[in-house]
């Protein structure tokens, strides 16, 4: 008879199963899965898992994160399914599959993960978008193995059975994060800043969203905003489908307004409107704004009227080519073997380029055109539309007919320093244009118009352009010289008020025009169009309306830097790490400002804070008069509580749609301190980097660890 002992293991679970099946499905190679490595080995990890903005596993009915646009971290879920109609991938989120007839119906769970989805190559993991997973897999998984993981999706992804030594050290765990906890709050470790998105972090404290200077952006973030552009280019076909990106260009060709004093508050609302579908797709998305004078030296240097096309752009927005592109244009077969030689150099060098002229040129592929016989105009050749096709699939900001540079002078470029005279502009009138009967262009519409021509540019490789090559061929191929060839036209489409919003810069072009005058509107709260009741159509809403970025729920940042914080500790001192701020960020920002978020204020004590920068020292007895680092001290204000029993609790959440009261007296508020003058001093001191310490004392000045619950600290820093 063996041997028993009173403590044995349990039998291997079903979640040890399912691991063991994808450890045998993947092999000895496993791909990055974007940073999620064998996301199947970690429970917690596999649960919330996001791989190119498709939950791994769909969210069950008690998750939290049970949002069809958004996971635990923020990402968000797609859930579009193939149409048996036209047999295109859709990669839009979507609440469920579609019937025999077209119709909805309730999907389980696991058919709604796209782990099963890849394991049974569906779109979009089906090759269309994203190859079957697992990627780099030694083998494909059976039906039975499909079967068996869907299961244990469905009955609720059960964890295994655990023995007492697995729940000792659960416990153990435990208490070593709640010590960890203690340790934060009395300042004796440093709290780190938040790796995921700044969106993710300003939803998770109630926050407003953050639009972010293109080049602050995270490369997590880049890569949502363009996963979302991505997909509604799939579905231009389809004219009235507002998921479409060129549903959305056409209305600015039709709708847009200029050169009166609707200009800004319509602009502003269409920006609104677009970036709300674009949250449809991920929630966490906001549109980039480019910051124009960062970018000024280099362009007024580079001007030259002889030379077009010498332009620099965000390089987020430029084009250039990977091993994967250069292998999908070899197997088309319309490249030569040179062709492809100088563009796999491309690919090792990951050089960006500002424009298709200069990415073929460096390629060495000479850019043609052909007759279109249907229209007589220009068209590419087919090399150079596939080349443009792979270049949109590696990065859909880019766009072909762009060619920036050359505005009439370098002086009309406008640096920082102009964009400052602009903000002393007085009066609407002349900042932001006339009325209906007086409507003229303002100032900063002007500047708009010019960095329009800027960025769309002058085509070289168009008739009457050098050496009279185009003009030549366009003669001997018999095409047609059309000014709205959409192949080859004169000019970038930036260029042109019908077509501009088609370029992906128009977004980002714009958001920085919404953003000075948002800047203009804080100096100048009167500063107001005279029609305040007009309605900016195609939209409903009024001029009124699109006075307050705060009350369409963003505002504007060049970056920033949160510290998450558990609020059920008291805090007495708070030390940070360094922030990690880029020196672009340092070199430009107008405005520094310490957030601290969601502070508590029921039945506490009153209490002072004190905020310092790179001082990890910082105590109850250090000096704030003569103190550099000092950046200053805000004072709480609660009381007792006299209600009954929770009267002084945590507010519950609104959850009722048309809930109209007031704020909870008790809902926990924020504090915002402008610390512009301290991270000046700080740099003139020769620092190269910002922490952020707070001090909590009494108001008998000694150290107090109760009066201040928060749930983050944040750094952030405005243009």
């Amino acid at each position: 008879m063996a041997k028993t002992t009173s403590k044995s293991k349990q039998p291997a679970g079903r979640y040890s199963e399912v691991k063991s099946i994808l450890n045998s499905i993947q092999g000895k190679t496993v791909p990055d899965y974007q940073g999620l490595k064998a996301f199947w080995l970690d429970y917690e990890t596999f649960l919330s898992a996001v791989l190119y903005g498709q939950r791994m596993i769909a969210p069950g009915p008690h998750d939290d994160s049970a949002d069809t646009a958004e996971s635990e971290d923020g990402s968000g879920s797609c859930c579009g399914s193939k149409s048996e109609q036209n047999q295109s991938a859709g990669c839009w989120p979507s609440g469920g599959g579609r019937d025999d007839n077209g119709g909805g119906r309730d999907t389980s769970r696991s058919e709604q993960s796209g782990l099963i989805k890849g394991l049974r190559g569906l779109a979009p993991f089906d090759g269309s978008v994203f190859p079957p997973l697992l990627w780099d897999a030694k083998r494909s998984a059976t039906d039975s193995e499909i079967s068996t993981i869907a299961s244990w999706i469905d009955d609720g992804c059960p964890q295994d059975d655990v023995d007492d030594d697995e729940v000792s050290s659960e416990k153990e765990t435990l208490r070593l994060q709640a010590s960890k906890l203690v340790a934060l709050a009395a300042g004796e470790m440093k709290h780190s800043v938040a790796e995921k998105p700044t969106n993710t972090m300003q939803r998770s404290v109630k926050g407003l969203r953050v639009r972010k200077e293109i080049g602050s952006m995270s490369e997590q973030e880049v890569q949502r905003l363009r996963e979302a552009i991505a997909c509604m280019q799939t579905y231009n076909a389809h004219w009235q489908d507002e998921r479409s990106f060129d549903y959305w260009a056409r209305i600015h060709a039709s709708s847009c307004q200029h050169g009166w004093e609707q200009f800004l508050p319509w602009h502003r609302l269409y920006l609104y409107f677009f970036e709300q579908m674009l949250q449809d797709f991920d929630s966490q998305i906001t549109l980039p704004y480019w910051a124009w004078s960062d970018y000024a030296d280099v362009n007024r240097d580079t001007f030259n009227t002889e030379k077009l096309d010498q332009g620099i752009l965000p390089e987020r927005y430029g084009c250039w080519m990977t091993s994967e592109g250069v292998a999908n244009l070899a197997a088309t077969g319309l490249l030569t073997d040179k062709q492809l030689s100088g563009l796999e150099k491309l690919a090792k060098s990951r050089q960006v380029y500002n424009s298709s002229a200069r990415f073929l040129k460096a390629a060495g592929v000479d850019y043609m055109v052909e007759l279109d016989p249907t229209t007589g105009g220009a068209q590419w050749t087919p090399p150079i539309a596939a080349i443009y096709a792979e270049l949109l699939r590696i990065n859909p900001l880019w766009f072909p007919n762009r060619w920036p540079g050359v505005i009439g002078s370098p002086t009309s470029y406008p640096t920082a320093e102009d964009i400052n005279l602009l903000l002393e502009t007085p009066n609407w009138a002349e900042f932001g244009g006339g009325p209906l009967d007086d409507h003229h262009f303002g100032y900063l519409e002007q500047v708009h118009n010019g960095m329009h021509n800027f960025s769309g540019g002058t085509n070289p490789n168009y008739p009457g352009r050098g050496d009279g090559k185009w003009t030549d061929l366009y003669n001997k191929l018999g095409i047609a010289q059309d000014p709205q060839n959409k192949d080859n036209p004169p000019y970038g489409w930036m260029v042109d008020n019908r077509i501009t919003a088609f370029d992906p810069i128009f977004w980002a072009h714009h958001s920085n025009v919404d953003r000075i005058w948002a800047q203009w509107q804080s100096t100048h709260p009167n500063g107001n169009p005279q029609a305040l009741d007009g309605v900016l159509a195609p939209w409903s809403l009024t001029v009124a309306d699109a006075l307050s970025t705060r009350t369409l729920g963003y505002e504007y940042m060049r970056n920033s830097y949160h510290y998450p914080t558990s609020s059920q500790v008291g805090m007495q001192n708070f030390n940070s790490e360094k922030a990690g701020v880029s020196q672009q960020t340092l070199d430009v920002f107008r405005k520094a400002e310490v957030r601290l978020h969601r502070v508590q204020r029921a039945n506490l004590p009153n209490a002072s804070i004190r905020i310092y920068l790179n001082d990890s020292s910082a105590d109850a007895n250090t000096k704030m008069q003569g103190n550099d680092n000092f950046v200053g001290e805000i004072q709480t204000f609660h009381g007792t509580c006299m209600g009954g029993p929770g009267h002084c609790d945590m507010p519950l959440d609104k959850t009722r749609q048309f809930d109209q009261r007031m704020l909870h007296h008790n809902e926990p508020r924020n504090y915002r301190i402008d610390a512009t003058d301290a991270v000046n001093r700080m740099l003139a001191e020769g620092a190269q980097d910002i922490s952020v310490h707070l001090v909590a004392v009494g108001l008998d000045g000694q150290p107090v660890d109760n009066a201040l619950y928060l749930d983050g600290v944040s750094l952030n820093f405005m243009d």
